[in-house]
């Protein structure tokens, strides 16, 4: 069902600034190995029947989500991922699509690195490739892929809408090609009282300048041409992966910071609070959700 709130108004400048997104994943990036030691940087997709205290098998399970959104009809597809991380999910989609032409683009260059020594020792990795950039202006001729998702990276693209990022995506596929977008957003409903502070810690803590709104952000997909807009709110699927942040925070401190003896940086520990903010602005006290959607380029 696609919703109907107004646009709001496009943003041309990044989002976050790129020094300051790079910064907070240099220095909290490898922290993310106490969440997967694959890397999936991001929650995990329950379905009745899966063990909630698997954790990677949940993670694995969100890629599989995405890549069966996607809808995809051609034997050897191209793929991108706009914000690919270590490029666990393509890693993922290679051992599916053994035929696949895949390729993921990240801002961060210990990303990118790192992901490219997870490839060579990855079976099947060979069709991955990884590119350094920005996503919502990328090198990529027009009409290159028949498919493109973000995990949890669109919200770092600009404005309430993410015109940006979603032009960019419209450009590169190919008429008939699938987006598919699994992220948080602000749902409808209004931050309240200290929740408008707690937010802006939360995105600061992130690095995010602006987190998307669902409402203007379908708005923008049907300004753009894309059909078929499908939004899934998928809350009570990442919660059973999201109860696992305690412990798994409770677990770093302890291994990193009791006993360890990597140095605390400002992004470490705010890659540390922003988990423990989350609850207070997400669903149900306060407006923010995770939602899957999914449209097709006209």
């Amino acid at each position: 069902m696609a919703t109907t709130l107004t646009s709001a108004p496009a943003v041309t400048t990044t989002a976050s600034s790129s020094e300051s997104f790079q910064r907070y994943y240099e220095e909290a990036g490898p922290d993310y190995a106490a969440w997967s030691p694959n890397f999936n940087m991001h929650f995990g997709f329950f379905r009745c029947g899966m063990n909630p205290f698997d954790r990677e098998y949940m993670l694995e399970q969100m890629n599989v989500e995405v890549l069966r959104h996607l809808n995809l009809t051609t034997e050897s597809p191209s793929i991108l991922d706009m914000g690919c991380g270590l490029g666990a999910t393509l890693r993922s989609l290679a051992r599916q699509l053994p035929t696949a032409s895949l390729h993921g683009i990240t801002l961060v260059p210990w990303q990118l690195e790192q992901g490219r020594l997870f490839n060579e020792s990855s079976p099947g990795a060979a069709q991955i490739v990884l590119t350094l950039g920005d996503y919502q202006h990328t090198d990529y001729a027009s009409e290159s892929f028949d498919a493109v998702y973000a995990i949890e990276s669109s919200c770092y693209a600009a404005g309430a809408n993410k015109s940006a990022f979603l032009q960019e995506a419209h450009r590169l596929l190919r008429p008939g090609g699938r987006i598919v977008v699994a992220d948080g957003f602000l749902g409808p409903g209004t931050l309240r009282g200290p929740q408008k502070s707690i937010c802006r810690t939360l995105c600061d803590c992130w690095a995010i300048d602006t987190l998307g709104q669902i409402g203007p952000f379908t708005c923008e997909l049907d300004r753009l041409g894309f059909r078929d807009i499908v939004v899934e709110q998928m809350q009570a699927r990442v919660t059973p992966s999201v109860l696992h942040v305690p412990w798994v925070t409770l677990k770093f401190l302890l291994t990193s910071v009791v006993f360890g003896r990597r140095k605390m940086t400002r992004a470490r520990w705010n890659n540390v609070l922003a988990p423990i903010l989350l609850p207070f602005v997400g669903y149900p006290l306060g407006p923010m959700a995770y939602y899957l959607v999914s449209a097709t380029r006209a």
